[in-house]
């Protein structure tokens, strides 16, 4: 009797032994497959041969835990690439007026300079001066729409008046960039809720990337269409594609590759922050050899 008790334990032990050596195998293979991952940074995932649900079961949280740091890190790079990217934008934008102002400085100082020269070079130091201020204004207007800082002061607007008082505003930059101007507003009152500074900002940026950008016919337009009101501001634009039309709202994106100065390509991203944020929409899109740039807005009786 002693000696089937003694074979028994012997064989428990046995047992004990070998599940022993086969989870301290699968532990040290997990361990090598996931030191292997966090070295060489791969998409790797941990396999696993056992069919032990509890190894299996930790192994699919390492593994969702694996995924989710990928992503994270994947997200972190993106964020890091792009914070470089707007860290050079920004500083070759400054530099640009920056770079003007200290030219006509060093103008100025030539003692044998005649006066209207002088006067001339004053002027366009005092234009830079204002870019640079304007540069400056958007950079912190931005960062305040993107931290959710800015204020808005919401109220019933008639959105009519104020596209129309826009556009009278802009009317002489228009005639001076021999632009033809098609204006389709309806006459019957429609009102929305917004921010009066916000939306007149809204607009005049859009006609201001008009006046800079289009060719040909333009065409500013506002209607009712169900529970909404629809601006339409319409342009010829032959050297835009459909993948800077998908960029247009980036911010410091432009369609000039060389960043000539035109634009910083901050407008249109503070555009699209200050509509969002009001509550409403808009997009960009290439129609044939047109863009067009649609606000739908939230109609409101009044």
């Amino acid at each position: 009797m002693q000696g089937i008790i003694i074979i028994l334990l012997l064989v428990i032990i046995g047992i004990f032994i070998a599940l022993y050596i086969f989870y301290t195998s699968e532990l040290k293979n997990i361990n090598t497959q996931l030191k292997k991952i966090n070295e060489t940074k791969t998409n790797s995932k941990i396999l696993l041969t056992s069919s032990n649900k509890e190894l299996r079961k930790l192994i699919i949280e390492v593994n969702k835990n694996i995924e989710e740091n990928q992503k994270s890190e994947a997200i972190y790079k993106r964020l890091d690439l792009g914070i470089r990217q707007s860290i050079a934008n920004i500083s070759h934008d400054l530099r640009t007026p920056l770079t003007s102002v200290m030219g006509y400085i060093h103008l100025i100082e030539d003692e044998n300079l005649e006066k209207e020269e002088r006067s001339e070079y004053l002027d366009v130091i005092k234009n830079r001066t204002r870019d640079l201020e304007e540069l400056i204004t958007s950079f912190y207007d931005l960062s305040r729409l993107e931290g959710k800082e800015y204020k808005f002061e919401m109220t019933f607007i008639n959105i009519n008046n104020i596209m129309c008082e826009v556009l009278g505003s802009f009317y002489k930059d228009l005639l001076k960039s021999n632009i033809k101007s098609i204006v389709e507003v309806e006459e019957t009152p429609y009102f929305i809720i917004g921010d009066n500074i916000a939306i007149k900002r809204v607009i005049s940026n859009l006609v201001q990337n008009i006046i800079k950008y289009g060719e040909g016919d333009v065409i500013f337009s506002l209607k009712r269409n169900g529970d909404y009101i629809v601006t339409i501001f319409e342009n010829k634009a032959e050297k835009i594609t459909k993948e800077d039309v998908e960029k247009l709202f980036e911010r410091f994106f432009t369609a000039d590759r060389s960043r000539t100065g035109k634009s910083t390509g901050l407008g249109l991203a503070i555009t699209k922050e200050l509509v969002n944020q009001m509550g409403h929409e808009i997009k960009a899109e290439l129609i044939g050899d047109r863009l067009r740039t649609t606000i739908t807005w939230k109609m409101q009786k009044y």
